[in-house]
Parts: structure tokens; C-alpha cells; sequence
């Protein structure tokens, strides 16, 4: 008889090691739980009440880790959180019934469960700290904010047992661990990327400077790495999506509606056809998701009607019409949900999931730290030794609570081909915010490559002749 229960312990032992025997062995290390959707509706007032009966996946087990004398019994208390309630058809078993009879549960309908255990196996045959314990039967559940963790002890005494703490508590029967742990069960997820419209093409920034993920007319966002689909609980181990209610796999299906859409917003200017209406037909094509047209389009947000039909390893892809500037832009991306059954299952919105953008690879040039005294004149200096003239723009960023203005039409202009063009700044032209500020940084966009764009500012006091001069630098390169 001694050598069946070492066989039995070492069959029990290796079970638990697969992590396979039961989804929550609190004498195990780690404790491996039963995860459950995060969506399920339940609340104090209309608990949910969980097959957590539908396979030894969902019951909870550990070691007793005592051993038995002959007729010897023992009380055992199952505490749980408090958002759990035993349901009454709840079962307890010895895994060597032979050993020991379990006796009458109490507390079904709550948290907590008490119950002794009896040797009665015999010689050579008595409970042992080996054999395991196996909780089973449905469970009800008042809400999913906070998990559900289990600890539980063997005890000399029934009102020792019934009242919990370390009184009476017997050496090496404590354990607890997580019994049910709530899990999101969807995600909508991607890896940015950044695609580059070319200067250098004709007209500037009307092709995509092309590399592994961009041909000169598309730019695939995100190159692969979109996803629509279940969330793994576990990171890879026995569960592969979260249970539902019955116990069993949810699925995509089980939350979400016909209508369930991704939203990408970001500039669609690249895309709007040539004439009225600017975002159907031939431009719903030219903004895809997963192969897909967009159902919708217009200036700022493509959606695509998605369903509960999953997808992985998608692009979001962007294609310029021909000769269309492509505009600098960031694209993010919503998942918007109507829910399959909203009463069983609560789902939320994902928002903020970047799918990448796009940058111009033109020249940026800066001067940190301006300042123009009263009188003196301003200049920015532009040269251009490409063949081909060049837009600027100039913006101006000031210090928290100082105001800096620069007249309108100083703003932007053209470069000239094999050229300078210099912008004179006067008092007119920065006094706009009453001659509260003079002082802050001047940058300059350039639509141009950068090895032909150089920028210099000056500043003149007219009335001596006095000149400084500054070679305005470009980020990243000081």
C-alpha cells in the first residue's frame, strides 16, 4: 500500500508540473488561474454565475500537505474574495477516496467554505500530504474589477476552522494564490512606422521616398504588424483566450456586433480624388486596411467596418494620387465596438493606437535664441544652390508667458533657384504683440534637400552699423 501512494503522489506531482491538471493549484509555484473574460457582466445586485463545473480548467485544487493518522480528522477552510459566492451544487474531493471521506460543506452560497476530513483508509492507506483536495461546481460572481484569490488551511478544531487566522492552523496546509483572474479579451494592436514624402521629387513631396515597407506612390503603415483579434491571458501558456461565461473560449463573435468599426484618423488629402466628391470611389481604394477599402472616407478619418472577423500581420495602407502633394501626418487608430450581446458581455472602445506617420524630408533650420532691441533690424538669410526654387515657412516659439509675433506676410515665400532670398524683420513687422516681447527661437521650414539649404541670422543696429551674425543650425547636428 506504501508504494501505491508514492506512485500516486509522483502521477499527481507530474500532473500538476504540466500546468495542465487544473487551472488553479494553490500548491503550486506559480499559481496558474483560471482566466475569465473581463467583460462578463455581473454586479452585487445580479451576480453571473460561471460553469467553472465545464472541465478541470476551471476548478481549484492543492496538495494537503499532512499526513494522516488512522481515524485522525482534520477541518479545512476555503476562503476566497469577496466578489465569489459558492454555488450550491459545489462539490469537494479527496484525490485517494480510499484514504479519507470528505465531509458536509458549509458556507455554500457564500465565500467561505468549511469541511473536515477523515482518515479512514486503514493501515498503510491513510490521507496523506500528497493527496489533493478538488473544489467543482458553478460559481457566482458580483463583478470582474478585482480578481478572485483563494488561501486555505487545515485546522485542529471546526471553530478554529470557522473563524480563519493562525490559531490552530496546522504546519504546511496554508497556501493561496489566484483562483480566477479577469482578462481584457480583445486588443487591437500595432507597430508604428514612419514613411518619408520626397523633396526631390516633381513637384516636392509628391512620391514617397521609397524603402522596404514604401513604393514612390504607397506607404504601407505599421508594415505587418496590425492586429484585431482575441488577447492571449497568458502570455503563451495554457489558455489561448480568456472563458467565457459557460467556461469554455470566448470569442470574437461573443462581443461584437456587425457594426463594430476601425476608425483611423490623420490627413487624407493624399487620397481625395482630383474633383468633387473628394472622398468616394476611386479614394476609398486608396486607403486600405488589411486589403480592405475603406467603407468611409472623408478629410480627416478613413473607418472600416470590421465585425467580429479577426485579422493579424495587416498594413494600413496609404497611396498618393498622382501629382497630389502628400502632407506630413500622424495616423492613429480606434477600434469602435457595438456590442454583440451587451447584457452578458460589456465592451469598451480602444483608442490611441498609432499606426505611424508621415514625415517630409526637407530642410529644418533654427535660431535658438533671438532677440531684436528696439530699433534694430532683423534678417534671415536663405541660400539655395539647387536647381530648382524652394517654399519656406518660418514659425516662432517663445518662452512660457512671452509673446513674440512676426507679420503675416514674413512667414513664407520661395528660395530662388541658385539664389538667396533675405527677410527683412523691422519694427512694423514686430511690434504685433504691443512691444510686449522681442526674444524667442525662429525656425524655418525649407522644401528643399537639405545639402543645398544653408540659413543665416542677423541682427543690424542701423543707426551705428553694428551687425551680429549667426549661422542658424539644424536639429540634431549641434
Amino acid at each position: 500500500m506504501l508504494n501505491k501512494k508514492v506512485l500516486a503522489a509522483a502521477i499527481v506531482g507530474s500532473l500538476f508540473a504540466a500546468g495542465n491538471a487544473a487551472a488553479a493549484n494553490l500548491s503550486a509555484n506559480p499559481v496558474v488561474p483560471a482566466y475569465f473574460a473581463k467583460e462578463i457582466v455581473a454586479t452585487p445586485a445580479a451576480p453571473r454565475t460561471l460553469t467553472t463545473s465545464a472541465s478541470a480548467a476551471t476548478q481549484l485544487t492543492w496538495n494537503i500537505g499532512y499526513n494522516f493518522s488512522q481515524d485522525e480528522v482534520r477541518y479545512v477552510r476555503v476562503e476566497c474574495s469577496n466578489n465569489i459566492r459558492f454555488a450550491g451544487a459545489t462539490t469537494v474531493a479527496l484525490s485517494d477516496a480510499a484514504a479519507g471521506n470528505v465531509g458536509a460543506v458549509n458556507g455554500l452560497g457564500t465565500n467561505v467554505l468549511t469541511f473536515s476530513i477523515t482518515s479512514v483508509g486503514g493501515p498503510g492507506n491513510n490521507v496523506i500530504g500528497t493527496d489533493t483536495l478538488l473544489v467543482s461546481g458553478n460559481h457566482a460572481i458580483t463583478g470582474t474589477d478585482s480578481n478572485v484569490n483563494c488561501s486555505v488551511g487545515m485546522y485542529d478544531q471546526p471553530s478554529q476552522a470557522q473563524a480563519g487566522g493562525s490559531t490552530g492552523l496546522i504546519a504546511n496546509t496554508s497556501f493561496s494564490g489566484p483562483y480566477i483572474v479577469f482578462a481584457p479579451s480583445y486588443e487591437l494592436v500595432a507597430d508604428a512606422t514612419t514613411h518619408t514624402a520626397n523633396v526631390e521629387a516633381t513637384p516636392s513631396f509628391s512620391d514617397f521616398l521609397a524603402d522596404a515597407n514604401t513604393t514612390v506612390a504607397t506607404a504601407s503603415l505599421a508594415n505587418g504588424s496590425i492586429a484585431y483579434r482575441l488577447r492571449d491571458p497568458d502570455g503563451g501558456g495554457a489558455q489561448s483566450a480568456p472563458f467565457r461565461v459557460d467556461g469554455t473560449a470566448i470569442t470574437l463573435a461573443d462581443l461584437f456586433a456587425a457594426a463594430t468599426r476601425i476608425e483611423v484618423a490623420g490627413d487624407y488629402a493624399l487620397a481625395a480624388n482630383a474633383a468633387a466628391p473628394l472622398y468616394t470611389g476611386a479614394a476609398l481604394g486608396r486607403v486600405q486596411l488589411n486589403g480592405a477599402n475603406a467603407n468611409t472616407l472623408n478629410a480627416t478619418t478613413a473607418s472600416f467596418t470590421v465585425g467580429s472577423t479577426g485579422f493579424a500581420t495587416a498594413d494600413f495602407d496609404l497611396t498618393r494620387r498622382a501629382g497630389v502633394l502628400i502632407p506630413a501626418a500622424a495616423y492613429t487608430a480606434s477600434l469602435r465596438v457595438a456590442a454583440a450581446d451587451a447584457t452578458t458581455y460589456s465592451v469598451t472602445d480602444i483608442t490611441g493606437v498609432s499606426f505611424g506617420s508621415i514625415v517630409r524630408n526637407g530642410t529644418e533650420l533654427q535660431a535658438p535664441l533671438v532677440q531684436v532691441p528696439s530699433g534694430w533690424l532683423a534678417r534671415i538669410a536663405l541660400t539655395n544652390t539647387g536647381s530648382a526654387a524652394r517654399p519656406y515657412t518660418i514659425s516662432v516659439l517663445t518662452e512660457t508667458g512671452a509673446t513674440f509675433e512676426i507679420a503675416s506676410s514674413k512667414l513664407s515665400g520661395t528660395v530662388p533657384a541658385n539664389g538667396t532670398q533675405v527677410i527683412q524683420l523691422s519694427d512694423e513687422d514686430l511690434d504685433l504683440a504691443g512691444g510686449s516681447g522681442r526674444r524667442g527661437t525662429l525656425v524655418v521650414n525649407v522644401a528643399g534637400p537639405t545639402n543645398q539649404v544653408q540659413g543665416l541670422y542677423q541682427v543690424v543696429n542701423p543707426t551705428n552699423g553694428l551687425i551680429t551674425n549667426h549661422v542658424m543650425v539644424r536639429p540634431g547636428s549641434n
